[in-house]
């Protein structure tokens, strides 16, 4: 079967690590290898929300992309590093501390679609090299910047001093797809005139799940089979679902085209308890795009 999950991903891991661990255990649990993908790469320094799918799961990722994801970041002012994070080596911690109200007075210049460049500290592709690998070597890394979309800032904590010169802030960040935060907190300082690092960082949500819904790790491990979830809570929480007979369900699964009244879009697709896959509906037709019906 395919499965899919919420993990509570701890600090000091990476998301690969993390799907090694889960994949292993579960493996063991159904005794036979599984294949296992994450959504949504979380650093080792963040922790919070990270989605696995399990076996065929791992195909809906793509789907998943367009949603938002919720993030709380501490971003802490007057000093930098190489990596913008609290891992990285100190280049900087002689800037000016802004004070509030010229905080304030920027994030709105945040909200919306916004060109950003990504950190020399990524995974971003520079001719087949992931950047973070050319900078660990001391190589220029120059990106190109993409655009971005930030939906909201909010303000949950502002640690000021007397003079309300603000040292540190907690923002609550909700954005799309591909946005690095440690990005953001680089360019807020820079509007400021000033330089800042991202001390932390927590996901409370990606692509529909939140931290109600995430497990902890050893948990999981602990007991996969109590925790997993079928692939089609994914699919609840992107389309709606259709029921289909086992003749259009047979025609469907050969790849071929089915003459529908339904509106244009992508729908999830069962047939009885099956589920077959998600199905792109265009000028009067449906079309199996992507197949789950199968075991892993």
């Amino acid at each position: 079967m395919n499965y899919a999950l919420a993990i509570d991903k701890p600090l000091g891991l990476s998301s690969s690590d993390v799907v090694i661990k889960c994949r292993n255990a579960l493996s063991k649990a159904v005794g036979s290898k599984v294949k296992c993908g994450h959504m949504g790469t979380l650093d080792p320094a963040a922790d919070g929300v990270l989605v696995l799918g399990f076996g065929k799961a791992t195909k809906l990722f793509d789907y998943m992309q367009v949603g938002k994801k919720i993030y709380k970041a501490v971003f802490t002012f007057g000093k930098t590093t190489d990596t913008l994070d609290r891992e990285g080596v100190v280049l900087d911690e002689n800037g000016i501390l802004p004070d509030v109200k010229a905080l304030k007075s920027v994030l709105d210049d945040f909200i919306g679609e916004i060109d950003q460049v990504p950190p020399a500290y990524s995974a971003v592709n520079v001719n087949g090299v992931r950047a973070y690998k050319l900078a660990r070597k001391g190589a220029d890394v120059n990106l190109a910047a993409k655009k971005v979309v930030i939906y909201a800032l909010n303000i949950l904590n502002v640690n000021a001093d007397a003079e309300e010169k603000v040292g540190s802030v907690e923002l609550e960040i909700v954005c799309g797809s591909g946005t690095y935060i440690r990005s953001l907190c680089r360019d807020i300082a820079e509007k400021l005139g000033t330089i800042a690092y991202m001390s932390a960082l927590r996901r409370t949500a990606c692509a529909g799940y939140s931290e109600a819904d995430a497990v902890g790790m050893d948990k999981f491990i602990s007991d996969p089979l109590s925790y997993v979830r079928p692939d089609r809570e994914i699919i609840e929480k992107l389309f709606d679902i259709i029921q289909v007979d086992e003749e259009t369900a047979k025609r469907l699964r050969f790849g071929q085209s089915v003459r529908t009244q339904l509106k244009e879009g992508r729908t999830g697709v069962e047939c009885g308890e099956e589920l077959l896959g998600v199905a792109l509906v265009k000028d009067g037709c449906i079309k199996l795009e992507t197949h789950l019906w199968n075991t892993i």
